[in-house]
């Protein structure tokens, strides 16, 4: 794919988008889909159909809503309403209120102060796009970003806007990302690595899969153009094997990609090429450390290892390696695009 051709694809993405009315989002989220979900959306569906309204009414399947104490939870993106513990019976009810008042016994109150004092970054394409198909990802800007860096920036220019950014890394720490990845870009040798850690080991911490489930095109943009700026041609993926709606989304995310030029060789028809693994982790708490992830990568048992040297400088087969936790490399398009 050319840079023209992902021009042409972003702009019929957006025209798909425009021509409906009502756009009805439908949490497929964890969360939601344990409370049945897509049993609620399958009856909408049918609803619409059956009224002959499916022209101009768009039932979708969408990423984490973020209200999951509701669910399953909908929303009508066009009047800004959100309906909690939808069931399929309510489907007549619903798509009877479309441009006029909502449903009041299952309206949530999705105006409280908690949550409209926010601002969504990492999670702005969250309960918005369907996550399973990137045509609704590249409508959103999705790898604008990318493109960007391979078309009008340098590495070190990559580099540099990141750190001047003030990001810093989000899985706990809070190192300066730019300055990490400034660190690998400067060691010499021909291989490096990517590596998005993924093993969210917490007890009750579900952020990294709220993204990964919700957004997976987002990640892996940042993945491939931390890639860029640091000199790696291969990255992985080190996910919980708890997180199989994650697992899912992400291998169908890279296929696709794959399948559009956006990740593998000659990404746009550019000389930079980048390939992505998914690394299932077997729920060692450990192994959400870096060096112990790394091991385990490796196909070794998961335990860390002194430091120095540290990843950057010697890291996954003893190659540098730079590793972010998801949240990281899903704040990086925004900064770049």
């Amino acid at each position: 794919m050319t840079f023209e051709d992902f021009g042409k694809m972003a702009a019929s993405a957006q025209e798909v988008e425009e021509q409906y009315t009502h756009h009805i989002n439908v949490c497929m989220a964890a969360g939601c889909l344990s409370c049945q979900s897509d049993l609620t959306k399958e009856a909408i569906e049918k609803e619409v159909a059956s009224r002959g309204e499916d022209n101009w009414c768009l039932v979708k399947g969408v990423g984490c809503l973020g209200l999951c104490k509701g669910g399953p939870l909908v929303e009508i993106e066009s009047a800004g309403v959100i309906y909690e513990a939808v069931a399929a019976s309510d489907a007549k009810d619903i798509v009877d209120a479309l441009g006029k008042k909502p449903v009041k016994r299952i309206q949530c109150d999705e105006k409280a102060p908690f949550f409209t004092r926010q601002v969504k970054i990492s999670l702005e394409n969250s309960g918005v796009i369907d996550p399973d198909k990137i045509e609704d990802y590249i409508a959103r800007e999705g790898y604008t970003g990318l493109l960007t860096a391979l078309n009008e920036m340098t590495p070190q220019e990559v580099q540099q806007q990141v750190e001047k950014s003030g990001l810093r890394g989000r899985g706990g720490a809070g190192f300066p990302t730019g300055l990490k990845w400034g660190t690998v870009a400067k060691m010499a040798g021909g291989q490096k690595y990517v590596i998005c850690n993924a093993d969210e080991g917490d007890p009750g911490a579900f952020m990294d899969r709220s993204v990964l489930e919700s957004d997976p095109h987002r990640v892996l943009e940042g993945m491939a153009i931390a890639a860029y700026a640091v000199g790696a041609n291969t990255g992985y993926l080190y996910v919980r094997a708890e997180y199989p709606l994650a697992v899912k989304r992400l291998k169908n995310a890279i296929r696709q990609a794959e399948r559009l030029g956006l990740l593998g060789a000659n990404i746009c028809g550019t000389p930079f090429q980048f390939n992505v693994e998914i690394r299932l982790g077997a729920g060692a708490f450990v192994c959400g450390e870096e060096t112990a992830l790394i091991s385990s990568i490796e196909g070794n048992r998961g335990i860390p290892r002194p430091r120095p040297p540290f990843p950057a400088q010697s890291g996954l087969w003893g190659c540098p390696t730079l590793i972010n936790n998801v949240e990281t490399f899903a704040n990086i398009a925004p900064i770049i695009r």
